[in-house]
């Protein structure tokens, strides 16, 4: 009984783990209003990724995981499977807490460029502002509406490492890449002159990941059809998603620091993967996120653009 409790720790503990190391970051902590020329922006941002897929297929993962860790050789049946199912869900959406850093800044023509990393993704962005002014509160009054869409990269490797998988990685071990594009569209009202005291910001963002995945089976084997027993081969696999998201936020502070705080909502259909024994699952879901941080503007020291008052 101890050893079967342990089991069920080791997998349901899986998407605490994988998130802290390489979950991309969906929360938006931007306003509608792009950093103005030369000025830097960066930040500290904590957010819960909340999936529903991956909590559908790991309660067949967990019933079926005990009875394979402690075997040196399996052979191959519907519970395997399912494990294969729960792990695969979790890598696609992780559900847990993460940690994220961002750094921006502002190029003038109504332009800025961004990093954000968390863990093992690394994301870079531009964004383009077409709605409200893009001067500072030293300069401007205005304190409208502002828009802007952005055009976002990121990248991210990762795999069932440490000690605390070292059951999981008696029966396969499991490596997933991904790359995703995204277009969020933001706009935003400001607090204030130019978001002085802050802004409440809303908006849509679509996804398009691209991923490639490789299941390598330890010691498992399956039957052919002359009834001879062989080792499963490894399973590689590529497929592509969109995922359609929404988002509320609000910044609120005083000219350099603000705080963060927001939710975005995304539904996706991962797709159809095919799974070790010749099967596959199909995934869909919702992932809801709620977040919060810490953000800090730096200005420049002498305005070189000219105001723009819309």
């Amino acid at each position: 009984m101890k050893k079967y409790f342990l089991n069920k720790i080791a997998l349901i503990s899986l998407p605490l783990s994988v998130i802290f190391s390489c979950s991309p970051p969906k929360s938006i902590v931007n306003s509608g209003k792009v950093v103005t020329k030369n000025q830097i922006r960066g930040g500290i941002n904590y957010s819960v990724n909340v999936s529903t897929s991956p909590i559908a297929e790991t309660m067949s993962g967990v019933r079926n995981f005990s009875q394979y860790s402690d075997k040196d050789s399996i052979q191959m049946n519907e519970g395997l499977q399912n494990i294969n199912a729960a792990a695969l869900a979790y890598c696609l959406d992780p559900i847990g807490y993460k940690t994220d850093f961002y750094l921006r800044y502002g190029l003038g023509h109504n332009m800025d460029i961004g990093y954000r990393y968390a863990g093992k993704s690394h994301t870079f962005d531009a964004r383009y502002q077409f709605l409200g002014s893009n001067s500072t509160y030293q300069y401007s009054d205005y304190n409208g509406m502002y828009g802007s869409i952005g055009l976002q990269y990121g990248w991210q490797n990762y795999d069932f490492g440490g000690k605390k998988f070292d059951q999981l990685k008696r029966i396969f071990e499991l490596d997933m890449s991904r790359k995703d594009i995204s277009i969020p569209l933001i706009f935003s009202k400001s607090f204030g002159p130019e978001e002085k005291f802050g802004a409440l910001s809303f908006g849509v963002n679509y996804t398009h990941s691209f991923v490639k995945y490789n299941v390598d089976p330890v010691n498992v084997y399956v039957r052919d059809n002359e009834g001879v027993q062989r080792i499963l081969e490894p399973l590689n696999a590529k497929r592509n998603y969109g995922s359609y998201g929404a988002f509320l936020s609000v910044k609120a502070g005083y000219k350099f620091i603000f705080f963060n705080v927001g939710f975005a909502t995304y539904y996706q259909k991962y797709g159809t993967y095919p799974l070790l024994g010749g099967s596959s699952v199909t995934l869909k879901g919702w992932t809801f996120v709620p977040n919060y941080g810490i953000q800090i503007n730096l200005y420049p020291k002498k305005k070189n653009t000219e105001n723009r008052h819309m």
